[in-house]
């Protein structure tokens, strides 16, 4: 069987924050942080890890066995280059009409483009080196930290992004207003991407290379135990099954395929009033009351189809109507409600007639191997949709020619900054304007960017929700405050129960 040496998870999430200290992102293995602020108030940055493993593969390229690679068996160099190009991108959204080396960019007065693009190059540990930092890319005349990478004494890499800087230069030293929620000229952030990648020398001397693999430093997850229903796990799948490299499941089982999709919405009410009024405890969108009915193939088939017949379909896209869910808008902000993927479709399309394996009272036997259990939480934790222009990443995810195989990036077909160029500079000028629309109804990004919230146990039994943002004026001022807002975290009610309330806020005027 085919042997290879490979870095998971094949795209890692990092985000940015104001303290020095970290926390580390979704991992199998791993529990999340008791505080998301440092001692003096400062909002943790998230690191991604990474790690290397000796891996066994079938001809199909299927996962049989995998070694990670620790001190005792083997070094690791690691190289990281990490780079932010928004402020050289397109404008966005693109016109389809104007071919792509014709289309405006942003800062269309700056003639020396490489000013604009924050690279300070690759960074190496090589062992006994533990800590390099990227502190050298500039922006224009200003030097704008991207962060840095840490080797673990069990030699696994940890890379985090930087201190959530946004601001403007101009050298006429005129102000520069935030009039764009995406296209700002003049602006930075220290958003980035780039590739990652390791040389493996074992205990007989043997040097081995390795699968590289991505990392993105994102803005904050603000709910962090709220999953997206469409994340950029379910986008990356899409493209490994049009690439011919995974097949979705016949028969579906119930509880890893159908059970996930119907239980993020439930997620939705605790970040999102509009959710909360479809979805909530004794709602007719509250799944988990009938779950034992819903997972039994000898169910009511009218229950299953009337909740599928709610969805848009997703290659068609025919128009939504009031009561289409999920209330989200698409990626092209057409007032029609974001639809899930082909996959995640088909799959409840198969649920509806009865084509599943009822399993939710069986045993739990994922199968799942450590590798792509860390290329799966990775990138579940992020927004898969709507990608207008996205928060993680962009629409470029969804295209399958930019994947090397699955969950991972073609290293050597994108230049470092190449994921995170389209979305909006500064980042907190779409986190402002991305939230629930008055009128039309529909909501963005939610459990990334809360929209009403609980702060209580007291508020949640009056159904009181605030604003998430409240006390914030605007892009300039989310500009300023992004970091004092509160993070949505679980905890458990007097019953038992679980709940989610905004914790750790130090925005003042409430």
């Amino acid at each position: 069987m085919p042997i290879s040496y490979e870095v998971h998870p094949g795209i890692g999430i990092a985000r940015v924050g104001t303290s020095d200290e970290f926390f580390v992102g979704p991992e199998p293995d791993g529990t999340p942080p008791s505080q998301y602020r440092d001692q003096a108030g400062n909002l943790l940055r998230q690191a991604a890890r990474f790690r290397v493993y000796k891996c066994e593969r079938d001809e199909n390229r299927r996962l049989l066995n995998a070694t990670e690679v620790m001190p005792d068996t083997g070094t690791i160099a690691w190289t990281v280059h990490l780079a932010n190009r928004k402020a050289v991108a397109e404008t966005f959204p693109p016109d389809p009409e104007v071919p792509p080396n014709e289309r405006p960019r942003r800062n269309p007065k700056e003639p020396d483009r490489q000013r604009l693009i924050i690279d300070a190059g690759p960074r190496s540990l090589i062992p006994p080196k533990k800590l390099e930092r990227f502190d050298s890319g500039r922006f224009k005349d200003r030097i704008v930290p991207l962060g840095e990478i840490r080797r673990e004494e069990n030699g696994r890499l940890l890379v985090l992004g930087g201190f959530g800087q946004s601001d403007f230069i101009r050298e006429d030293g005129q102000p520069s207003p935030i009039n764009s929620f995406v296209n700002n000229s003049d602006w930075f952030d220290d958003i980035s991407d780039g590739p990652v990648r390791a040389v493996v020398t074992t205990a007989d001397g043997q040097i081995n290379q390795v699968t590289s693999s991505w990392v993105i430093v994102a803005p904050p997850d603000f709910a962090p135990g709220i999953t997206n229903i469409v994340t950029l796990y379910d986008i990356a799948l899409e493209a490994a099954v049009r690439r011919g490299w995974l097949v979705p499941p016949s028969t579906p089982s119930f509880v890893r395929d159908v059970l996930p999709i119907l239980a993020r919405p439930l997620g939705y009410a605790w970040v999102s009033q509009l959710a909360s009024l479809g979805h909530s405890s004794r709602r007719p969108g509250d799944f988990s009351s009938d779950w034992s009915t819903l997972g039994d193939p000898q169910g009511d088939p009218f229950e299953r189809s009337a909740i599928v017949r709610r969805l848009r379909e997703p290659l068609t896209l025919p128009p939504s109507t009031r009561l289409s869910m999920p209330r989200l808008n698409d990626s092209t902000h057409s007032t029609n409600v974001l639809a899930l993927t082909p996959t995640q479709f088909a799959i409840l399309q198969a649920w509806a007639v009865g084509n599943f394996v009822g399993d939710l009272d069986a045993p739990s036997q994922t199968g799942e191997l450590l590798p792509d259990a860390l290329d799966r939480m990775s990138l579940q934790a992020c927004s898969g949709g709507p990608f207008f222009p996205g928060i993680e990443a962009g629409g470029i995810l969804a295209k399958d020619e930019l994947y090397s195989e699955p969950f991972r990036l073609d290293s050597d077909s994108l230049e470092p900054g190449e994921v995170t160029m389209g979305n909006a500079v500064p980042w907190q000028a779409d986190f402002w304007d991305c939230k629930l629309e008055g009128q039309s109804g529909l909501g963005w990004w939610p459990a990334q960017r809360p929209d009403q919230v609980y702060p209580d146990l007291d508020s949640l039994n009056a159904l009181r929700f605030r604003n998430w943002d409240l006390g914030v004026n605007g892009r300039q001022g989310m500009v300023d405050n992004w970091h004092r807002l509160g993070v949505v975290v679980e905890e458990s009610s007097p019953d038992g129960k679980s709940v989610f309330f905004e914790k750790e806020r130090t925005l003042p005027g409430l």
